[in-house]
């Protein structure tokens, strides 16, 4: 890994931890993108990074099914990439959020299966709270 890599991979785990009360909401937010956003993984956390579909079975042929075409094994050998690629970026989301939020908001999501489902749901937590204490300092 080059030293421009290692120095990314260092400030994506530098996003000041919210607060239990979302006191620091808006700002959290905003750097938590950022950071995601530099390392590639924006998707996860706004969902436009979709689960791949295991097109293979879902067309008929069934989770026992065995590929017999040289076709199928690369198609099916790709899909199993992409997952797993996938699943790696959930991953790193899920555990770059849970390493910055206190445990009693982690509690609260941790039975979420995606990274964007933990965000919205700490976005529909916190948001109002937000809009009210900017309303406030106005």
């Amino acid at each position: 890994m080059s030293s421009s890599n290692s120095k990314l991979r260092e400030d994506f785990l530098c996003v000041p931890k919210l607060a239990a009360d979302g006191e620091n909401w808006m700002t959290y937010k905003d750097r938590m993108q950022w950071s995601v956003d530099a390392c590639g993984f924006l998707g996860h956390l706004d969902g436009t990074n979709k689960k791949p579909v295991d097109t293979l079975t879902l067309s008929g042929r069934g989770a026992s099914w065995s590929p017999s075409m040289m076709d199928e094994v690369r198609e099916l050998a790709a899909y199993k990439t992409t997952l797993k690629e996938w699943g790696m970026g959930e991953a790193i989301m899920k555990q770059q959020i849970a390493s910055t939020i206190p445990d009693s908001l982690f509690i609260q999501v941790k039975g979420l299966d995606t990274a964007q489902k933990i965000f919205m749901y700490l976005s529909n937590l916190f948001e109002k709270h937000s809009h009210v204490v900017s309303v406030e300092l106005l």
